[in-house]
Formats: C-alpha cells, structure tokens, sequence
C-alpha cells in the first residue's frame, strides 16, 4: 500500500489546525517538524482537487507531494513522534521515549490515530476530564482515536470506560495503547454512533467535528444518567453561539469553557 506525502510549510499553531481539517478529510496522520507539516494520505484516496479547497483558507500550497510506501511512512511518522505535555499532570508519550514522574503517564504508540496528545481539542478535552472525578463511573470516550481519554479515565479509577470510533485503524491502535498501559477496564467498539451502547453513562467525553457532535446530541442525552456530565470538543470559538442554543433546546446546562489558539471545549450537565 502507498501513500500520499504532502509537505506544507507553516507554522506550529496553523499546522494543527490543518492536521485537524486533513485527518476529516481521510487523511491517515502528519507529522511537523522545523515548520514543515508532512500529511499522508492513501494513494487511492487522495484527491488532488480537494487538498487545494482545504489549503486555499490558508493561502498556503504544498511545497512538494510525493509518494512514499508504507515502511517509509510508519519510519518517518516514529521519527518525528514527540512528546506532549497536556497541562501539569498529563504526559503522553511513545513506548520508545522515558516516562516522566506526572500523574497520568500515558503511552501512545505511534501509529498516526489522531488524538496523540498534540492537537489542542485532545489536549483541552483531557485537561477537563482530569479535572473531574471519575471513580467508579461509567465514561464514554466517543471519536477515540488513539485512546488516550479513555486511558486517561481508567487511570483515574473510572468503573468502567468505553471507546467508541467509526475508524477501524482507531480501534486497532487504541487497542494496542490500552495493553501498553493495562487499562483492563477499557472496552472498544467500532461504530460512529452509540447505537451499541446497551448502559448508562456518567461522563461523556466527545472530541469530533463540530456537526457530528450536534448530530449526536439526542444520543448523549439519551444515555447520560441524569446530572451526567458530557465534555464536548472540536468546535471552533466562534462556533459558541450556535453550542448553546442547540445543547439547550436538548436540556443541558451549561457550565464550563475553555479555549486554545481557537478550539473551543465546552461542559455541560444534564
């Protein structure tokens, strides 16, 4: 299998929210370093034409597209992994890196599922779910990615945590992750709705795009026990206004923010 290679020049904060758009748009993963983002992306599904409308915000072109196959693509994403530090108590990082003496360390095999810990919604997500108490509480991690919220909240002595992700590479590598760090209270289930999920819940943590996650706001809802609380991320800040009017018209209050170079998190209760 081979792959798309696409090299960007920009800069840190405008390269994760490119990271962001690329992985919606069937991009498999990127990697940044000294102001170069190289996304990639499976030859057979990329489209030249789409790249384009993605970059045109922007004002950006791709420097160079060239094609790598699949030993050099996992080589240079393990290469370029880097460490993250998500707030005080959190610390992400590959199997081949030391641990750090952190609350929550937390292991991430890289293999490009988003949510390694660098993008600002998995970074804002994870400093909220932190902050709550999770013991012997039933958490949804929904938009898994990597699995790094749902192993956040087994550490957190969470009853039980369930991942749910429509990738099927997600779930592979968010598998992988939970035997890296003996999360044996995690449960993964490949879907892109909760359709699955046959109990209640006392936290849900979501981090996908903006219209998926009002789309599943009946769902959330309709799961979360009452004073439940339900994080919610990958809205942009000014997408504030639109958040509140549609939790409301559901019955949630809400009660918490925050923001980063433009991603917005929000928490509410039920």
């Amino acid at each position: 299998m081979g792959f798309k290679a696409v090299h960007i020049s920009c800069d840190d904060t405008t390269s994760e929210t490119l990271s962001f758009l690329l992985q919606e748009n069937g991009y498999e993963g990127s990697s940044f370093e000294k102001n170069q983002l190289i996304a990639y992306c499976n030859i057979s599904s990329f489209d030249a034409n789409k790249l384009k409308s993605i970059l045109k915000p922007f004002g950006i072109k791709p420097n160079k597209i060239q094609e790598v196959n699949s030993q050099n693509w996992n080589e240079i994403w393990e290469s370029n992994f880097v460490n993250a530090d998500i707030g005080s108590q959190i610390h992400a990082r590959a199997p081949f890196h030391s641990p750090k003496n952190v609350k929550h360390d937390i292991i991430i095999s890289p293999k490009m599922a988003f949510g390694t810990g660098h993008h600002e919604t998995t970074q804002l997500s994870a400093i909220a779910l932190e902050k709550l108490d999770c013991s012997d509480k039933v958490i949804l991690d929904m938009g898994c990615g990597s699995g790094l919220l749902a192993i956040l909240a087994s550490q957190k002595n969470a009853k039980k945590v369930i991942a749910i992700d429509y990738d099927q590479n997600c779930i592979a590598n968010t598998k992988e992750n939970i035997q890296l760090n003996n999360a044996k209270n995690v449960i993964t289930i490949q879907d892109d709705s909760l359709s699955q999920v046959d109990e209640n819940l006392d936290i849900i943590v979501s981090n996908i795009v903006k219209n998926i996650n009002l789309n599943l706001l009946p769902q959330f809802i309709e799961k979360l026990y009452d004073n439940g609380i339900l994080i919610l991320c990958g809205f942009l800040a000014e997408d504030m206004n639109v958040l509140i009017q549609e939790s409301q018209k559901h019955g949630l209050k809400f009660i918490d923010q925050n923001t980063k170079n433009g991603w917005l998190q929000t928490q509410f209760i039920k």
